[in-house]
């Protein structure tokens, strides 16, 4: 049991609580202190996953995520076979994809991060912020002149599509391939359109295939060729492993940074006198802005699931070895034990110990490019646009799945202030 956290109690039937409801988007702050009330573990039901144990605070939150000797990813350290949260009915490809980095356990989870942390090392971020933002000026010349726009289509998503390719090194005349895929991948969170992407997948496995194997043959700039070229301890990256690395640095970032641009502009929208603090002086109150709007509006509520590796008392839950535990981010990003005021939004906030990016050994390995990339996009986008403003903002279309807080579109009206000057 954690230290310094007394109390014991027995609750073991799933709660009846809808983490996917429109309901749990709209106000996730009243949500989750319901969900804090039962416990700072509490037992849920999630889809395909089944009955999972969830932190809801911020401290057993951090203490799981922190301890990966009692929870684990590879259910071999548990007890059980595969990985926790994926099915056995699972394509292949899908599994080969998914067998990656975030979903191992020490040692291995060391060695790849330290091969692929040697090549991200060789393009520090910061240094990539020019380049960044003319990607996100390219972006913009593209929709100037128009009234009004789908910010997640046009901007949010196009953006870190934009910014990771690059990085990856892929040809620029191949992008638009990875914007339909893109859309797809999207689309499978609405009901049966998931079946087109178990079709699509091949098509996308056969391409990144494809241009490791060019990079092996032609070496160029980027992450690829990079990757390739990586040795630690005169190790390297087996074919798989380098195939589930490109494919989780160019799509299992993009997701995630699209929803943080977009719920960003929701947040600045939704308080204007925020957004007005934020705007006054962009250049320094930027940065410490993201972090808060982060934390905020926590794009990724929850960690994947993870295997309890021993019979255990957790923050006074006892917890079976084998049985799955997931980390709830935005219950502990509200949580008012960590947080002053915490359905505020503070953009000087300091200090700001958010989880948005993780901690402990799985912490984000994008979490520096996501930061530079969501600064940039609201720079540049309210720098050419400061009269933005919401078409529809009683209507946000949010996405009801689990684990994610984001929206499928976000109408805007570019120039509203000037309409409503010439009117």
């Amino acid at each position: 049991m954690a230290a310094g956290y007394q109390k014991s109690y027995s609750l073991r039937a799933p709660l009846r609580i809808d983490l996917q409801s429109r309901a749990s988007k709209q106000d996730p702050y009243s949500f989750f202190a319901g969900l804090r009330e039962a416990g700072p573990v509490v037992p849920l039901k999630l889809p395909f996953v089944g009955k999972v144990w969830a932190t809801t605070t911020y401290e057993a939150t951090a203490a799981m995520l922190k301890d990966n000797a009692l929870f684990v990813q590879e259910g071999r350290h548990a007890g059980k076979s595969g990985v926790a949260g994926l099915s056995w009915w699972m394509p292949h490809a899908i599994k080969v994809l998914s067998n990656n980095m975030l979903l191992k356990d020490e040692p291995d989870h060391r060695r790849l991060r330290k091969l692929v942390d040697q090549a991200f090392q060789r393009r520090l971020v910061r240094d990539m912020r020019a380049e960044i933002e003319g990607l996100a000026d390219r972006i913009l010349d593209d929709i100037d002149g128009v009234d009004e726009i789908d910010l997640v289509g046009s901007y949010a998503r196009r953006f870190p599509l934009e910014v990771i390719c690059w990085l990856l090194g892929l040809p620029e005349e191949n992008r638009g391939k990875f914007e339909e895929w893109a859309g797809h991948m999207t689309s499978a969170l609405r009901g049966f359109a998931a079946i087109r992407v178990v079709f699509t997948m091949p098509g996308v496995v056969n391409y990144v295939r494809e241009q490791i194997e060019e990079c092996r043959r032609n070496p160029r700039e980027g992450l690829i060729s990079e990757l390739v070229r990586a040795e630690q301890d005169g190790d390297k990256l087996s074919e798989d492993e380098l195939l589930s690395m490109v494919f989780l640095l160019l799509f299992a970032g993009f997701e995630t940074t699209t929803h943080l641009i977009a719920d960003s502009v929701i947040a600045l929208e939704q308080n204007p006198a925020q957004k007005a603090f934020l705007f006054a002086d962009p250049a320094t109150r930027m940065e410490r802005a993201v972090e808060e709007l982060g934390r905020f509006m926590t794009p990724v509520q929850s960690t994947k699931p993870r295997y309890v590796a021993r019979d255990c008392e957790f923050f006074g839950q006892k917890l079976q070895r084998g049985e799955n535990i997931v980390g709830l981010l935005a219950a502990a990003n509200s949580d008012p034990a960590a947080f002053d005021g915490p359905d505020t939004l503070k953009l000087d906030r300091l200090p700001n110990p958010h989880l948005v990016f993780g901690t402990g050994i799985h912490f984000c390995l994008g979490m520096q490019l996501a930061r530079v990339e969501a600064q940039s996009a609201l720079s540049r986008l309210y720098g050419r646009y400061p009269d933005l403003e919401l078409a529809a903002p009683d209507d946000l279309p949010w996405i009801e799945r689990f684990g994610l807080r984001g929206v499928f579109a976000l109408p805007v009206r570019l120039n509203a202030g000037s309409r409503r000057k010439a009117a």
